[in-house]
């Protein structure tokens, strides 16, 4: 009885432990550019997936005011990306409609050809205005079966009924192996 309640308590809490890592990956990813001052504000721009691969792509903005670090939630952010080698840029909106944390702007767009892209955000606040830009390197899309969460998280919690068949239903009595008593074989 007691094992079957370890088990189930080890179970749930990976479950927990997963579902909370998947939702910490939206709006997230990797920073490329912290705290940058715009008028009396300042920005920090994340990218995701990383790294960046052929596909859907997300650029998350926080907009906060320097002073006091409140958020600013009346800005008008537009993301422009160009290939660095040359080519047609491309513009997109930056919101909290398209964001999943509403504390953060941002964009999903496709990026089709892998290489390096200059982005600049030109923001437009009450108080002030201004862009910044940065280059980053795309990669064509492969096969991200092994960097994949959910598939971790199968390879652990298969382990779990595999440990239990091999260590925890089986008792060792001076080297035969038996199968421990059920209730109902008791006498």
């Amino acid at each position: 009885m007691r094992s079957s309640q370890l088990t189930r308590a080890t179970v749930f809490g990976l479950l927990a432990v997963l579902v909370t890592a998947w939702s910490a990956a939206a709006n997230g990813g990797q920073v490329r550019i912290a705290n940058y001052p715009i008028g009396p504000y300042e920005i920090t721009v994340f990218t995701s997936p990383t790294p960046l691969q052929t596909g859907t792509v997300d650029v998350s903005v926080l907009l906060q005011r320097r002073d006091t670090k409140a958020i600013v939630d009346d800005a008008q952010i537009v993301l422009t990306i160009e290939p660095v080698s040359g080519g047609p840029s491309r513009q997109y909106p930056v919101t909290r409609e398209q964001a999943t944390n509403k504390l953060y702007y941002a964009a999903e767009f496709p990026v089709d050809q892998p290489g390096s892209y200059r982005m600049r955000l030109d923001v437009r606040a009450p108080e002030g205005a201004g862009a910044v830009e940065f280059d980053v390197a795309v990669e064509r899309a492969g096969s991200s079966l092994w960097r994949s969460w959910w598939l971790w998280g199968a390879i652990v919690l298969l382990q779990i009924p595999l440990w239990w068949w091999l260590f925890g239903g089986r008792t060792q009595v001076r080297g035969q192996t038996k199968t421990r008593p059920t209730p109902a074989s008791k006498r």
